[in-house]
């Protein structure tokens, strides 16, 4: 179902603050693939979802976000994000510099990863927005709801963070990680620790696709990049996405994408 578009910013006054200076805060229900970037900042910015799903990329990573979760993007740092297609996001954003900015991110949860995870959050940000009907006390508000956040954040520990979520961002890195190698999908569950069953059920949930089904996915996109940007054989190709046998390859690489990787190979390298 596509979904109309509707953002909304707090015009605020820069107050050039020394501690917490508020720079930006607004709300955004995002239509279907909406994208932004890769683009660069010049101040700390927070998303909080509220609703919905999407990915965000920043340092070579790669994330699967949904309702709860809230990224971070640093100053000078070039980072990406997208609404998912079928069920898009809806997200709250802070953006904010000062003397201290940094001592509270490093100091807080983010310190161990761009993202987290935190319905506790979500009053938060939801108070965030009513700054819109403070005329003159607007960013002194936003200063104290930035305050609450990190209060909030300092306090996160690896106890709050989803267990199921964490396994499903874990095997997708690592089968990016390692889709060259021999890996399973009964390999990784066992390497996470847990039931193959229940490893197969959360990562649908955290992909939307069976972990076989990305794994191969994944080295089928890995292999037309080969082949097409670095000039390698098919058997070359083969090998480096995991397969040691060529004509299982091929099959799945024209499943994958409806043509032989010898053909494919051809239209890029003359």
């Amino acid at each position: 179902m596509k979904k109309n578009e509707e953002q909304i910013d707090i015009p605020l006054i820069n107050r050039c603050f020394h501690d917490i200076n508020p720079v930006v805060c607004g709300w955004q229900n995002c239509s279907n693939g909406h994208s932004f970037g890769p683009a660069i900042r010049e101040y700390y910015l927070i998303h909080y979802i509220v609703n919905g799903k999407g990915i965000y990329e920043c340092q070579g990573g790669k994330y699967n976000l949904v309702k709860g979760d809230m990224f971070l993007i640093r100053p000078h740092e070039s980072t990406f994000y997208k609404a998912d297609f079928d069920d898009p996001w809806s997200y709250i954003w802070i953006g904010f510099s000062g003397a201290i900015a940094e001592e509270l991110i490093d100091s807080s949860y983010f310190s161990k990863s761009p993202v987290v995870y935190s319905p506790g959050c979500s009053f938060i940000f939801k108070n965030m927005t009513t700054a819109s009907r403070m005329n003159q006390a607007s960013e002194i508000y936003l200063c104290g709801m930035i305050f609450e956040l990190f209060a909030h954040l300092k306090e996160l520990d690896k106890s709050n963070t989803r267990p199921a979520y964490t396994y499903a961002r874990r095997a997708e890195n690592y089968i990016q990680a390692n889709y060259m190698y021999d890996i399973s999908v009964a390999g990784i569950a066992k390497m996470l620790g847990i039931d193959r069953r229940y490893f197969y059920r959360i990562f649908v949930e955290y992909t939307g696709t069976s972990p076989q089904n990305y794994l191969v996915k994944y080295r089928m996109g890995k292999a037309a990049e080969l082949l097409s940007h670095y000039d390698c054989t098919v058997s070359e190709a083969a090998r480096s996405c995991g397969y040691k046998d060529a004509f299982n390859f091929s099959k799945m690489f024209k499943k994958e994408y409806g043509i032989s990787p010898s053909d494919y190979r051809s239209k890029f390298i003359t």
